[in-house]
């Protein structure tokens, strides 16, 4: 049941939510998140600096595989591949390179998530979700923070928490994504009352995108397969890079360099 809201999601508060959230498994015959390109812009917001791409696949309706990359003005060409299994056995990792567990329990209509992250078999990063239809939330017990999306009619509240564990020294942030009352298919987000982001969700052969503009420059965009459209046109990005410095990140990029 975790993407059933992509059934209706044409919308863009409805594609972002479920686009930021519900990504660890796709449920048959449902639009499911296929790739994620973002850019990082420079001090002055005028130019970009830095790009990432993701590449997700799926087996059996888990995720199994990201591919990442980045290229940029200060990084070298780099490639990385993260090879997940759906287990909470430490036994299956082959403990080479980068690896990933994810495991799911459900208690009600609230689905719990534990992934976590290895390199060389060693433990590197532990995250764990909770997902409702409306809620979603996640917690990173290695680099200490915490964030949370929760959709409400047609839009979304965004809270998240550094140095989570230590309630004197918490850094909390907040945004609103809020939909354009005129433009069904265009919302806006805000931080501390200023607009940050403007998204636009975009029909394309392949199903559907949400792009994100900041300045007029297009700093993200995420690409949606659905298994129902009728064609199999890909929109093509350029070849994956990454940065060796930038290995700590949830998969949308909201990443902690390595210390």
């Amino acid at each position: 049941m975790l993407l059933a809201g992509f059934a209706a999601a044409n919308t863009c508060t409805k594609a972002w939510f479920n686009a930021q959230t519900h990504f660890l498994s796709t449920p048959q015959n449902t639009p499911y998140l296929d790739s994620v390109y973002s850019a990082y812009l420079n001090r002055s917001l005028d130019s970009i600096r830095e790009e990432r791409y993701v590449k997700l696949s799926y087996n059996n309706g888990y995720l199994e595989k990201i591919i990442n990359g980045y290229v940029g003005e200060i990084v070298n060409i780099y490639l990385d591949v993260d090879y997940i299994h759906v287990s909470k056995d430490e036994s299956v990792l082959s403990k080479k390179g980068l690896e990933g567990l994810i495991s799911d329990s459900t208690v009600g209509d609230t689905t719990f998530w534990v992934r976590k992250h290895y390199i060389n078999g060693k433990l590197d990063q532990a995250m764990f979700y909770k997902e409702t239809e409306f809620f979603s939330s996640c917690m990173d017990s290695t680099f200490d923070y915490y964030y949370e999306y929760l959709s409400r009619n047609d839009s979304l509240i965004y809270i998240y928490i550094d140095n989570y564990s230590s309630e004197a020294d918490r850094e909390i942030e907040y945004a609103y994504i809020i939909e354009d009352p005129a433009d069904d298919l265009k919302c806006y987000e805000y931080s501390n009352d200023s607009l940050d982001h403007v998204m636009v969700y975009n029909k394309n052969e392949k199903g559907f995108s949400v792009k994100v503009f900041k300045n007029d420059i297009v700093v993200q965009e995420l690409f949606f397969v659905d298994p129902n459209s009728t064609t199999a046109i890909r929109k093509q990005r350029p070849t994956v890079k990454i940065s060796p410095k930038a290995r700590y990140f949830d998969l949308l990029g909201r990443y902690k360099f390595s210390k």
